[in-house]
């Protein structure tokens, strides 16, 4: 008989030569060395696309972005300067800072710097701020917002000043100090702020010919916000933030890459203004900015690809002839795989690794047929002793619940059904009662015809009651001459209605019980109790009443809780 061990002991012995033919075998090196080669040029194909469109980009972005913003910054700074100057002029014309240093003269003050908004049409309003940083005087659409952002950096001298006003409408100011202090007598400190209007500067944002760059132009906040665009201002849910901090840290007019809120790829570079607090930025779309070098990507793309099917086609051609015979093993191992041991694959003509996989495959065959049949035979055996078992074991478990003389459920079967009705009622709150019968004169009905006669009766009237009650009530014998009826859902009428229809059965009923063929008449006194919640208690209220039928006369029924 072929055991495990023996097939283990062959495949010990053949294990250790065929892992060293499968490592040093010519297929092994020839399928390395394609997969290899391929993968290699590939990889180095890959990396000269990826950088070549890289340096491309970027010199082809860096060459043009800062150029633009060089341009446009310039024409905006003196833009910018142009109207700094002219309101220092007309300022110093009005007096500006003489009537600073009246009193009573605030609509006078008023008066001048209204005169003054005509010096160009990008301002929106002026402001005059004394040296203690109080507004003295104010003109055109300037908010308490505004007053109140610039009014707050007095002491800082600060050149510059922008926000968004309530209606979050951006803005930026120019602050010119006001006057020679040291001979006018003015206070110290005393500016002039000059609130401009962002749309004056949408021509400077138009966009330019694509030879000169691709992309946009756009105005930010110190924090990034778009306040400005070609289009105009644009809504609260266009203003996204761009990475100024990180523009400006890597240097003014450096071409760097960032994402945009919709997952963009994006290339931008960055100039502060000189005149105002703002920054002009240039960004484009990577996927903008690499068209023009789209062509020689595609061209990159075909060769790499055509060098991958090359390499792709040879390694195909080279493993075909190889991998004949192992897809012969493969077959033969997927057949076995699904039931078919008595498959064998053709003896090889070669003394290869392949020739001894194919012998070792067939040799392993042959045993695992022979143990098939002894294991089917040893199934076949253990089969009929299992079925044996499972009828004795049925046998013995309808033996243990049922009674040996008539046939009925035993009183160990009567006690766990009981529990189980009574888990039952407690959830669906049915009626549940109990009938317990016993029959009269048992002993003197033994005593003057002998205990095979008694038995005889056992078994007849079991038989009458059984076919009596319904077939979800249980008729168990209790014991001896004693038998017992669980009627679930039932009430206690119903029950004493199925017993006295029982009683009646029985009385009326005549038996012959040995070979004299005298009749004999039996008769039964019954208890009946409902259950009321609990056990114990429910079967000693059948009990009791079922004595009280046996001394009140026998051959009656009593219910519990109606005795008359």
């Amino acid at each position: 008989m072929t055991t495990p061990d023996d097939i283990e002991e062959l495949g010990a012995e053949t294990a250790p030569l065929a892992g060293r033919q499968a490592l040093n075998s010519i297929s092994t090196r020839i399928i390395f060395f394609v997969f290899l080669s391929t993968f290699v040029t590939a990889l180095v194909v890959s990396w000269i696309s990826i950088d070549t469109i890289h340096r491309t980009l970027r010199s082809h972005v860096e060459a043009r972005f800062p150029v633009v913003l060089e341009r446009r910054a310039e024409e905006l700074n003196e833009q910018l300067a142009a109207t700094r100057q002219a309101l220092g002029i007309r300022a110093a014309e009005a007096g500006v800072e003489h009537l600073l240093g009246g009193t009573g003269s605030s609509q006078r003050l008023n008066d001048t710097a209204l005169s003054l908004l005509d010096v160009s049409p990008s301002l929106r309003g002026l402001v005059v701020i004394d040296a203690g940083g109080q507004e003295r005087a104010r003109v055109g659409q300037v908010s308490d917002a505004i007053v109140e952002s610039l009014t707050a950096d007095i002491e800082g001298q600060s050149a510059f000043g922008s926000g968004h006003d309530e209606q979050n409408m951006p803005w930026a100011a120019l602050v010119l100090p006001i006057g020679d202090t040291a001979e006018a007598g003015s206070p110290p400190g005393a500016r002039l702020a000059a609130v401009l209007r962002a749309t004056s500067f949408v021509d400077l944002l138009l966009v330019l010919p694509s030879d000169q760059a691709p992309g946009r132009l756009v105005m930010t906040d110190v924090r990034g916000r778009i306040v400005l665009t070609a289009d105009g201002i644009p809504d609260a849910e266009q203003a996204v933030a761009l990475p100024v901090v990180r523009m400006l840290r890597e240097g003014a007019s450096k071409v760097i890459e960032y994402g945009d809120p919709d997952g963009g790829h994006m290339l931008g570079s960055i100039r502060p203004l000189e005149q105002i607090d703002w920054l002009i930025v240039v960004e484009a779309p990577f996927a903008e900015v690499s068209a023009p070098v789209l062509s020689a990507v595609k061209r990159i793309f075909l060769i790499d690809l055509a060098i991958i099917l090359i390499f792709s086609f040879l390694a195909f051609k080279i493993t075909s002839a190889i991998m004949q015979p192992i897809e012969a093993l493969s077959e033969g191992a997927a057949r076995i795989s699904q039931g078919d041991i008595s498959h064998e694959i053709p003896p090889p003509r070669s003394n290869d690794e392949i020739g001894l996989l194919t012998r070792t495959f067939n040799q392993m065959m042959v045993m695992l047929r022979r143990s098939q049949q002894e294991i089917e035979l040893d199934r076949l055996r253990l089969t009929e002793q299992n079925e044996e078992l499972q009828r004795a074991n049925e046998v013995l478990a309808q033996l243990s619940i049922t009674d040996g003389l008539t046939k009925l459920h035993n009183h160990r079967y009567f006690q766990d059904h009981l529990t189980r009705e009574i888990k039952r009622l407690s959830r669906t709150g049915e009626p549940l009662s109990m009938i317990l019968i016993d029959l009269d004169d048992f002993k003197r009905l033994n005593d003057s015809h002998g205990h095979s006669a008694g038995d005889e009766v056992l078994m007849s009237i079991a038989s009458e009651m059984n076919d009596s009650v319904r077939e979800s009530d249980l008729l168990a014998r209790y014991g001896g001459e004693e038998f017992v009826i669980l009627a679930p859902n039932t009430a206690l009428d119903g029950a004493v209605a199925l017993a006295e229809k029982i009683r009646m059965s029985i009385e009326t009923k005549s038996r012959i019980i040995d070979d004299s063929m005298r009749p004999v008449r039996v008769t039964i006194s019954c208890g009946v109790a409902q259950y009321q919640g609990d056990r114990k208690r429910f079967f000693q209220a059948a009990d009791r009443v079922l004595y009280r039928a046996k001394a009140q006369g026998k051959n009656c029924v009593i219910a519990a809780n109606n005795e008359s």
